[in-house]
């Protein structure tokens, strides 16, 4: 990176979150692009699995917390909160569920499905009924643990409470990317690693799909990013914008500018 030149950082993280992950970014005298390539929706009233109110709920994104309590708004969310455990797929996710009120008991050291399960079968699972609140589209924690908590005798329900659909860039938001010198792009989830790495990405999102360090929030995202074929890659060690903040300046561009 030349002298005097000033990278940016790409926020491509989901409304509304994106505000909170820019704004860290932008405190920190960072030049910030922020132009999200998705949006998540709560589906509120959507239904819930007939029968008795769970034994856990198992919370596997923010975005599930957010949506799982809009969906049982009022008194249904408190009647299953005095209930049922939870458990979250990491810190992030636990923080969420605990400012809504939740206790979290499951929480695995590795963030991601595989360390959810391994926290979860330090407890007695079999004839438990466990709901996992879900998007609209599949990640590895609401596609393969259903099937292995099933496999030690819990009664599983996927309860979709949230879905994410693309959002295309505005036309602002393509020339800001177009004019800008590539620094690093920020990723919150795999399917934000999907809509950069479209095949049909317009000419802004290649120049700085090529050029630009690939942030993943987690391990999953990480994963995803390589599967794509990222060059330059990064990942956070705890999902929070303040460790953002810390690996974004950590990165060469921003090294040599001093931020």
């Amino acid at each position: 990176m030349k002298s005097g030149i000033t990278p940016s950082v790409w926020v491509t993280r989901a409304v509304p979150g994106n505000a909170a992950t820019a704004g860290a970014l932008s405190a920190a005298g960072l030049d910030v692009i922020a132009a999200p390539v998705l949006v998540t929706r709560s589906l509120v009233g959507a239904p819930l699995p007939a029968g008795d109110l769970p034994d856990w709920v198992v919370f596997v994104s923010a975005n599930a917390v957010r949506g799982f309590e809009e969906a049982l708004a009022g008194a249904g969310a408190a009647a299953v909160r005095s209930r049922a455990r939870a458990a979250a797929v990491g810190r992030r996710t636990a923080q969420c569920a605990e400012d809504s009120g939740w206790r979290v008991e499951a929480l695995p050291g590795e963030e991601d499905a595989e360390g959810l399960l391994r926290a979860l079968l330090a407890f007695e699972l079999r004839g438990r009924r466990m709901w996992i609140p879900s998007g609209n589209r599949e990640g590895s924690a609401t596609r393969a643990l259903p099937e292995a908590l099933a496999g030690r005798g819990a009664l599983v329900s996927v309860v979709p409470v949230y879905e994410t659909v693309d959002r295309p860039l505005t036309p602002p938001e393509l020339r800001r990317l177009a004019e800008a010198v590539p620094g690093v792009v920020v990723f919150h989830s795999p399917s934000a690693v999907e809509a950069v790495f479209s095949p049909v990405a317009a000419d802004p999102v290649l120049r700085w799909r090529e050029s630009a360090v690939a942030l993943a929030i987690g391990p999953a995202t990480f994963r995803r990013l390589g599967e794509l074929g990222a060059r330059r890659m990064a990942q956070c060690r705890e999902p929070s914008d303040a460790e953002v903040v810390v690996v974004v300046t950590a990165q060469e561009p921003f090294r040599s500018q001093g931020a």
